[in-house]
């Protein structure tokens, strides 16, 4: 059962393309929206759990978090809706790559020959995949803004691992997308593009509830559910799932076609990085590494 509920959030975060080029608003406006529309759910959750109260100098990461978080789904939606959705959601599944760039310098964590291998797997599925864009006519800024989005994502995971003294997961999620949702507040009373809620048609409006409530609200609290009963590297092979499926939807719902140097660089920026992973987390788990520690690598921003 553990695992047809993680499939389930996988099969939403997968969606995520197909429901944010569905919706005729601003990135800026979705961002703002699914944080708004997910917090009550969240806050439900978190009473109802019994969440203890926690000293706010306990929740300075889980701050910083929200705001990278927030800048995070900004980047991800302006993604999706200025490339292609299969070539966002492989250019963000570049985040491990990241970390793994990034540890050694922020951690002091050392690097193997098995993570060197991979970052230069993915850069090179990576570059496939930005060529065949641009001969496609895509514009960079799309590209370049899902890449950004996985780097604001590896930059929260850093943080998860750097962590000392950690809160429930019901609370450190409520506080990290009530943060998002201040941090995005000026700059969709900038853009302007919120008041046209209003004039969006039914289906619209339903897509977007839909967002804050069942790909937010409902999947953060059954992805971190899970996280008490299953295996790190069981969450690790399965987050996997989220790619495929939006890769999927996008060729099904939005009628795109992957051409071959695109699957094959997916192949590589996907494969690579789930094979490092893998070995990553069984070690991890020999070392007998607490498991909220663990599965905070395996937490997406999505």
């Amino acid at each position: 059962m553990n695992r047809i509920k993680l499939v389930l959030v996988m099969i939403l975060w997968g969606s995520l393309g197909v429901f944010t080029r569905s919706i005729p608003l601003s990135a800026f406006s979705l961002s703002f929206l699914r944080a708004f529309i997910a917090l009550p759910v969240l806050f439900v959750v978190m009473k109802m759990k019994k969440a203890d109260k926690v000293k706010l100098s306990l929740l300075k990461p889980y701050l910083i978090s929200g705001v990278l978080l927030g800048f995070g789904w900004l980047t991800l939606f302006y993604g999706f809706k200025h490339t292609s959705i299969s070539s966002a959601v492989m250019i963000y599944n570049m985040c491990p790559v990241y970390v793994m760039i990034a540890a050694p310098l922020v951690l002091k964590e050392a690097i193997s020959k098995l993570q060197i291998a991979v970052i230069s797997v993915s850069f090179l599925g990576l570059s496939l995949i930005v060529g065949q864009n641009v001969l496609e006519g895509y514009g960079y800024m799309g590209m370049v803004l899902s890449a950004v989005s996985g780097m604001l994502y590896a930059t929260i995971v850093l943080i998860n691992r750097s962590i000392k003294f950690r809160v429930d997961n019901q609370t450190a999620t409520f506080v990290q997308i009530f943060i998002a949702m201040i941090v995005l507040l000026p700059f969709v009373l900038i853009d302007g593009n919120i008041l046209t809620v209003v004039k969006l048609d039914a289906i619209a409006i339903i897509y977007t509830i839909l967002l804050g409530v069942l790909h937010t609200g409902v999947a953060y609290t059954l992805f971190f559910s899970l996280s008490a009963h299953m295996k790190s590297v069981e969450i690790v092979s399965y987050s996997y799932l989220e790619p495929l499926f939006g890769i999927l939807f996008s060729v099904i719902f939005v009628g795109e076609a992957l051409t071959f140097p695109q699957m094959i660089g997916g192949l590589l920026i996907l494969g690579s990085t789930y094979i490092g992973e893998m070995l990553k987390d069984r070690r991890t788990a020999k070392e007998k590494v607490p498991a909220q520690v663990v599965t905070t690598d395996a937490y997406r921003s999505s």
